[in-house]
């Protein structure tokens, strides 16, 4: 895909990324409640004691984004957990996400994203 992607101009790039932003999200997947309800938690109010901030605060309250924060509603559940992993340890480079998820235990990052691929 880098051989194909390079090619293309910065205006065609924007052109492309315009055009999947507009496509309407995938319909989630069910979860677990149980999973999914701890998941709402962490996403909504974060976890204070162990300094996570609330995922809505910036990717909106339904999970849906912005221009700036992806949409995270409806994303592959498997995806979500290897994103959150990849910024806690700094495999995927990200000031913010890396401060807002290297303090969340495995289990909380599976729940977030059973929330997530739930919506």
């Amino acid at each position: 895909m880098w051989g194909m992607a390079a090619q293309l101009t910065d205006a065609a790039t924007a052109e492309i990324g315009e055009y999947f932003a507009a496509q309407p999200a995938a319909p989630g997947k069910p979860a677990g409640a149980a999973e999914v309800a701890a998941g709402k938690k962490i996403y909504e109010e974060g976890i204070a004691a162990q300094h996570v901030a609330a995922c809505q605060s910036c990717h909106g309250k339904n999970a849906e984004g912005n221009k700036t924060f992806p949409r995270l509603s409806g994303q592959h559940r498997d995806y979500l957990e290897r994103q959150m992993e990849a910024f806690a340890t700094n495999l995927r480079v990200n000031a913010s996400m890396h401060e807002n998820s290297k303090n969340l235990r495995a289990l909380q990052i599976s729940q977030v994203a059973a929330f997530l691929s739930a919506q």
